[in-house]
């Protein structure tokens, strides 16, 4: 006799937000992703930056989606062999394939928590693997929770 047991995954629904903003080469505007955060009812201390491969790798994930903004999956690039430290900035500028550096990632963080951040994209993210990024990158906390 076999038993079979379903096992349904638990997941939460995560926005993935962006910050419209000029490519500091070539001055293309497109939207930088910067972070993730839990659709309902999120606590500031969960916001993520997308400055590290994990985060990057479910906001990808969460993009892939068809009815997400075109391009914006293809536009996260993976840390360039160049770069070293924590964090790195994984948005490549659309037009020209310029790639800033983690400087310039930090600024459209700070200029994205004064307002003007976008929703471009919601998914849904297995508990565990969210719980193994929550709160990291930069380690700010979410003013708008």
């Amino acid at each position: 006799m076999t038993i079979t047991v379903e096992v349904r995954m638990n997941s939460l629904r995560v926005d993935v937000l962006a910050f419209d903003a000029p490519c500091e080469r070539c001055s293309f505007s497109f939207w930088w992703v910067f972070a993730l955060l839990p659709s309902h009812r999120p606590r500031g201390d969960e916001f993520t930056t997308t400055d590290f491969p994990a985060a990057v790798e479910t906001a990808r994930d969460i993009l892939a989606d068809p009815d997400s903004e075109p391009g914006l999956r293809e536009q996260l690039a993976d840390r360039p062999a160049w770069q070293r430290g924590r964090g790195f900035n994984p948005n490549r500028c659309a037009s020209c394939g310029h790639q800033a550096d983690w400087h310039t990632f930090e600024k459209i963080v700070d200029q994205a928590l004064y307002g003007g951040w976008i929703y471009a994209a919601v998914g849904r993210v297995p508990v565990e693997r969210w719980r193994a990024i929550r709160g990291g990158g930069q380690g700010v906390s979410w003013p708008y929770c």
